[in-house]
């Protein structure tokens, strides 16, 4: 199976949560798993300083990536947490980067549950330029829940539907 009929989650994870949900469902999609690299924010008090303040100020720099371009792939997920009601600023550096995304991009979020996750996605379709494909948020506290297993279910099913719907020729 070449590139092009791929899926990639493509994940930013300070505290694990993210990169737990975005393992999730690259099993549940059968998708390659891709991180984010972003030495700037780190765990620890000084990077979630940085990375609270960067997503206030909008401050989106991409650090640089063992990727070029992702254009090969027929789907992407970003997949990363909410930070100040925002995509968390390695997210948004990707979809404002001059890096090749294919058309079908969807955003998974995981929120610790103060931010609404509606402000992140418009935000996201702002950074990228057009509508996402699909998206789902996580919060933290429904991880390894069943109702968490359900969203990340949710997600992956309206995420396949659309891409059956897309490879269909129209009548």
């Amino acid at each position: 199976m070449g590139q092009a009929s791929k899926i990639a989650v493509v994940y930013f994870s300070m505290s694990g949560h993210s990169e737990k949900a975005a393992k999730d469902l690259a099993k549940n999609l059968a998708a390659e798993l891709i991180a984010i690299h972003a030495p700037k924010y780190r765990p620890g008090l000084t990077g979630y300083i940085r990375a609270g303040l960067d997503s206030l100020r909008q401050k989106c720099d991409l650090a640089p990536q063992t990727f070029t371009t992702l254009a090969g792939y027929r789907c992407l997920v970003l997949c990363g947490p909410v930070w100040t009601s925002y995509p968390a600023t390695p997210l948004r550096a990707l979809l404002r980067s001059k890096i090749a995304l294919p058309q079908s991009v969807s955003l998974f979020l995981t929120s610790g549950g103060h931010s609404p996750a509606q402000k992140a996605f418009d935000t996201a379709e702002a950074d990228l330029g057009r509508p996402l494909t699909a998206t789902a948020v996580l919060a933290n506290t429904d991880e390894d829940t069943e109702r968490g297993s359900d969203i990340t279910s949710q997600f992956a099913s309206q995420l396949k539907c659309r891409q059956v719907a897309e490879l269909e020729p129209a009548q």
